[in-house]
């Protein structure tokens, strides 16, 4: 009887090892798929620094936004615990300025080393005594390619009487989520 269980032994094992080529031949993404969470959700605060500061009248401002994600959990699968994005953007701004949605993208860099690439239309609405932040699009490039994604913060209204100084505001910060979907 043992010698009838030797050869099955090494035929399961010859057909597990064909499997496994066979579907990393045919499919070869399966391994990182099965691996990619279905949703990930972070928490989110973004710090806006502004030169010169933003006054009442529209003129020529250079923002630099520096976003933090932490608190990464993921349902399906594991992903990175946090994660950090840095951009400039120069155009003119105003505290009174009409709030139109305008196209933005970042590079998310992922405490694992990965990246992913957020393009999305950011929107803001002002509410009493806070702003809401919507930033909706898509993951166009690294890690979550072609999910859609979100990121929803509320900050402090502005405060109009800064806006009346020379220096005007200088900075600001909000707090949120970022969700890829």
């Amino acid at each position: 009887m043992r010698e009838q269980v030797a050869p099955l032994t090494k035929s399961c094992r010859a057909l597990g090892v064909i499997g496994t080529v066979l579907l990393s031949t045919a499919v070869p993404d399966a391994v990182a798929l099965a691996n990619e969470p279905t949703a990930v959700t972070c928490t989110t605060s973004s710090t806006w620094t502004y030169s010169p500061g933003v006054v009442l009248v529209p003129r020529p401002v250079r923002t630099t936004v520096r976003d933090q994600y932490t608190s990464c959990t993921g349902v399906g699968g594991a992903v990175a615990q946090r994660g950090t994005s840095e951009f400039v953007v120069d155009r003119s701004a105003g505290c009174l300025e009409p709030l139109a949605a305008v196209a933005e993208s970042r590079r998310i860099s992922w405490a694992d080393g990965t990246t992913s690439t957020f393009s999305y239309t950011v929107t803001v609405t002002s509410a009493p005594g806070a702003d809401v932040i919507t930033k909706i699009g898509t993951i166009t490039d690294g890690v979550f390619a072609g999910r859609s994604a979100q990121a929803v913060q509320a900050a402090p209204a502005v405060d109009l009487v800064r806006c009346l100084t020379g220096e005007g505001i200088v900075r600001q910060s909000s707090l949120g989520t970022f969700t890829v979907l």
